[in-house]
């Protein structure tokens, strides 16, 4: 028997599978072989593997029932859950090739300053910093929004 359990790579099996590659087994007391079972609460596809492995019952078991019914069967020895282990590439040794990088720096542009100069003028010459404030204290007097473009528009018109 060798029953693959949720999205994770665990599967359960009983003591006389031979696994044929490196494994971590789950040992643990029955509390935390009841949070192992409740680890698959959420998973539809899960629950309804480990519901067919405890075969079917009137009413159906609950979720409850499940996790417990499965840490009982870990943690008596009916069942062994086991997750084959990966080994992962360190990636502290080895170095990629230069013509692998995705941006190498010889094509990278050089940045921009966003910052404007200290030289340049924070505001256009254009304008009459003395209107525009009697303009704004004027507004904020009468309650009126005040727009600097249709400030310069009205007195183009005058």
């Amino acid at each position: 028997m060798r029953v693959p359990v949720g999205s994770d790579g665990w599967y359960l099996c009983d003591w006389s599978d031979r696994p044929d590659h490196e494994y971590t087994e789950f040992r643990g007391n029955r509390t935390l072989a009841l949070q192992w079972a409740n680890r698959f609460r959420g998973d539809f596809f899960a629950l309804c593997t480990l519901r067919r492995l405890l075969g079917g019952t009137f009413p159906p078991r609950s979720d409850e029932q499940i996790a417990q019914e499965v840490a009982w069967r870990l943690t008596s020895g009916a069942w062994l859950a086991r997750r084959r282990v990966v080994k992962r590439a360190a990636s502290g040794g080895e170095r990629r090739p230069e013509e692998a990088a995705a941006f190498p720096k010889e094509d990278r542009r050089p940045a921009t300053p966003t910052a404007p100069s200290p030289e340049a003028p924070l505001f256009p010459g254009d304008i009459d910093p003395v209107a525009i404030a009697e303009a704004q204290k004027n507004a904020a007097a009468l309650g009126v929004p005040f727009c600097e473009e249709c400030l310069k528009a009205q007195m183009a018109a005058r």
